[in-house]
């Protein structure tokens, strides 16, 4: 039977504005005085039949049985021809991560001093977590292939990425004197985006000639759980101002559940889904993250819902749409449909996000968001509801166009558990067929924007 797809504000959301789900008149909302979510959530105890994490036993048995069809034969191409799917890949580690400006941090200047590690300065510290992005680009496509493949010599030198950095990396470089013990720049919290990565590859290598049962894989396990769970669990619980935007919540959301479905903790999962369902950061689907929620005024009978970086950029706005979906898929493969929860805010999310950055079928995926103007998209911005909002010192009065088209590898993520579950996905499901097949690292260019993502959604996440 075909389920019924509606969405229910709560009452802390009604409350917060003026302006009802159902109409599109533009109102105004100051998002910090916002009361937090009535509603409690008990925890779950998640079910964890490894591999549980993005991918699912079933998700690989169904994408090998499908190789030699399209679209998954050339999602699996573009896994090949990444670059970094590339069994003589070696990893490059280093004692502490940093994500830095290079404008205050980049000479080896006062800064320095002041956090107290003259000692630990070398020229390009203070970007060096683009190491670490790489290796866990290459770690997870690596560890892919072998799961799709049998490749074991992929499974070996994926293994040894992994390993190299539990063995090296100490974690995110932290201030001494005045900053003891804190990070020197919140900036690096952002390196969070890395470890759901690093703990996807480690889950898909647990069964390479039984690394899942010996010391290294302990050994990364207890690297990720030691040096980044804090971090996350520390990043989650202050972010309950209006300074930080959704992708930072998402980033620590997103390595917190990965990290305890790696470690088998149902404590550190349920801290990550509890954080999403009634957290006070822009994480939480009912509260700061979700602006309000609208009729399709195109008349297609779906949900719409602004979030908290609409008014901000579309390269960030991108960015949680996502990452909020491979945070549910994570939590779907452990037993929770978090898709569907409160009647599927979060796809509801994913459709304004798709709806809004849609390019025209002429533009094709090789095109400069550079110069587009509102013609160049399938959707005019007229038909995108807007609330005003106020955060992080700003007040958005309209949809940025800052960066609209950006592209990011995810999409079937949202079009896969759309169609695979009997929901309306129009959106999200246009834009993943103009995208099809995705691809993930290696071929989004050379910076942070190409590898914050793993990608390789349609090679993995497809359904017809």
């Amino acid at each position: 039977m075909k389920k019924i797809y509606s969405i229910i504000m709560s009452a802390a959301a009604l409350l917060a504005t003026a302006t009802s789900c159902c109409e599109i008149e533009h109102g105004t909302t100051d998002i910090d005085s916002w009361p937090m979510p009535g509603a409690t959530y008990p925890t779950v105890t998640y079910t964890l039949n490894h591999p549980c994490m993005l991918h699912s036993a079933e998700d690989i048995e169904y994408t090998k049985a499908h190789l030699g069809q399209s679209p998954w034969a050339e999602g699996y191409q573009k896994l090949l021809t990444s670059g970094y799917c590339n069994n003589n890949y070696t990893a490059s580690p280093v004692k502490y991560l940093a994500r830095l400006d290079n404008n205050n941090w980049g000479d080896g200047g006062g800064r320095w001093d002041d956090a107290g590690l003259r000692d630990e300065y070398y020229p390009g510290i203070h970007n060096n977590y683009t190491n670490f992005f790489r290796d866990c680009a290459a770690a997870y496509q690596l560890a892919l292939k072998w799961q799709l493949s049998g490749d074991g010599q992929a499974a070996a030198a994926a293994c040894k990425i992994l390993e190299d950095w539990a063995a090296v990396n100490q974690g995110i470089l932290l201030g001494r004197d005045k900053w003891k013990d804190d990070v020197i720049d919140s900036n690096e919290y952002l390196i969070m985006f890395q470890i759901h990565q690093a703990a996807n590859a480690a889950e898909l290598l647990r069964d390479y000639n039984g690394w899942g049962q010996g010391e290294q894989f302990t050994a990364v396990k207890d690297w990720l759980v030691t040096y980044f769970y804090p971090f996350c669990s520390k990043f989650l619980k202050m972010n309950d101002t209006d300074h930080w935007w959704m992708n930072w919540d998402l980033a620590s959301m997103t390595a917190m559940i990965s990290i305890g479905i790696l470690a088998d903790d149902q404590d550190i999962i349920n801290e990550a889904t509890q954080h999403f369902k009634s957290g006070r950061g822009p994480g939480c689907i009912m509260g700061k993250g979700i602006i309000e929620i609208f009729d399709d005024p195109s008349g297609s009978g779906e949900k719409l819902a602004q979030g908290n970086e609409s008014g901000r950029d579309q390269g960030h706005n991108t960015l949680c749409a996502i990452m909020l979906g491979t945070f549910c898929q994570m939590a779907l493969n452990c037993g929770e449909d978090l898709f569907a929860f409160e009647g599927g805010r979060a796809i509801a999310f994913a459709q304004y996000v798709a709806k809004y950055n849609l390019v025209r079928p002429e533009l094709g995926t090789n095109y400069s968001t550079d110069g587009l103007s509102d013609a160049s998209f399938k959707y005019s911005d007229r038909t995108m509801p807007f609330t005003e909002y106020s955060y992080n010192g700003g007040t958005m009065s309209a949809i940025s166009g800052a960066g609209r088209g950006t592209v990011r590898p995810g999409w079937d993520i949202w079009a896969g558990y759309c169609k695979s579950h009997d929901v309306p996905g129009k959106y999200v499901t246009e834009m993943a067929e103009h995208f099809r097949p995705d691809g993930g690292g290696g071929h989004y260019g050379g910076n942070s924007g190409g590898f914050d993502q793993l990608g390789f959604s349609t090679l993995m996440h497809h359904r017809p």
